[in-house]
């Protein structure tokens, strides 16, 4: 059996990117954005950047008059890398190209780019208007190993997100049991009671959690309303109010977009399968097909039929993908703001 480092499975997706731009030139040479799909997502994905979670890649991010393709945040939202995309056989040294760049490094202080057409990835640092010092990496021409030890060197996600690279597929289906789990117990504790019984938030809690907590329905200035929150790395939420007035008891923010999805599947019996995320793009927030392996989902029946929340996100685009899906909930549902109690670790 082979055993293959990260560095072998990097050189593994230059060699496939390679085939492809054998494979498919000439469409890629008359198309930017399929470049970018077939030739340089790949590499991205491979060093670690998720080009679905707009808080670690803004894809298209504007300024001024012009804007780049990539910007690439490290987890302190502070934009690190720009990566410029051209389609397949573009000059790289076009001056315009450069003269867009260095409007972003005056704007931004950012002095580290790539300039790529998928299979030449030209790398600028200490950005000047007139620096022609700049690394070539040649996927045609260079080594395939050489480029990718490079590329891991200076493009690296785990660079500049330690905590995500420690995320791996145990841990995501460890974090898919506890919600299944956490939703079990409150379905077997609800058949205890009738259903015509109404509860206060309170009483609501009492029952997912089996003891009779100190929230009271007077305590609604401890919760924060979902769209307040703000940027909420590094914290920890505990409960969390949906519109319909009930509080659930919760652990983490992947905990508030499953429950918000769940609240909108039982209050809209409309909504079109597949559903996107809030990015609209690539992710399906609810889909009939059960992501690939190493990508965290829930299971759900809907509408007599499975279907499976995504959440494969941070807690950061957790919270917005909960707002975005509660957006889909009739106003004749929505007692109240959705809102959520959290502190700092």
């Amino acid at each position: 059996m082979r055993i293959k480092s990260p560095l072998s499975n990097l050189s593994d997706t230059i060699n496939q990117v390679k085939d492809s731009a054998a494979q498919y030139r000439d469409t890629l040479q008359r198309n930017e954005a399929a470049t970018r799909a077939v030739l340089i997502d790949p590499i991205l994905h491979a060093l670690g950047w998720d080009t679905a979670n707009t808080y670690m890649v803004e894809v298209e991010k504007s300024f001024e008059q012009t804007r780049v393709d990539y910007a690439l945040y490290d987890n302190n939202a502070k934009v690190r890398i720009v990566v410029e995309a051209k389609a397949l056989g573009s000059n790289l040294d076009d001056r315009s190209i450069t003269i867009n760049l260095f409007k972003y490094a005056l704007t931004y202080a950012t002095q580290d780019f790539f300039l790529t057409d998928g299979l030449i990835w030209k790398h600028i640092t200490n950005f000047q208007p007139n620096n022609n010092d700049a690394r070539i990496v040649d996927f045609g021409q260079d080594d395939p190993i050489d480029c990718a030890a490079y590329l891991v060197q200076h493009l690296d996600a785990a660079k500049f997100w330690p905590e995500e690279q420690t995320i791996d597929v145990l841990a995501q289906r460890l974090a898919q049991l506890e919600s299944t789990i956490t939703t079990l117990q409150r379905e077997v504790s609800q058949l205890k009671v009738p259903q015509t019984t109404h509860f206060t938030p309170a009483e609501s809690l009492s029952r997912t959690t089996g003891h009779t907590p100190a929230l009271s329905t007077n305590d609604t200035h401890l919760f924060i309303d979902l769209d307040s929150v703000g940027y909420i790395t590094n914290t920890n939420p505990s409960l969390l109010r949906l519109p319909d007035g009930s509080v659930l008891k919760i652990s983490k923010w992947k905990d508030v977009l499953v429950e918000c999805c769940k609240f909108a599947l039982r209050n809209n019996e409309n909504i079109n399968l597949p559903f996107p995320d809030r990015s609209g793009r690539k992710v399906r927030l609810f889909d009939l097909v059960r992501p690939p392996l190493g990508i965290s989902s829930v299971q759900e029946e809907y509408k007599d039929q499975s279907i499976y929340i995504y959440t494969n996100y941070d807690s950061n685009n957790s919270v917005a993908n909960a707002i975005h899906i509660l957006n889909q909930v009739p106003e004749s549902a929505r007692k109240m703001k959705a809102g959520v109690v959290y502190t700092k670790k």
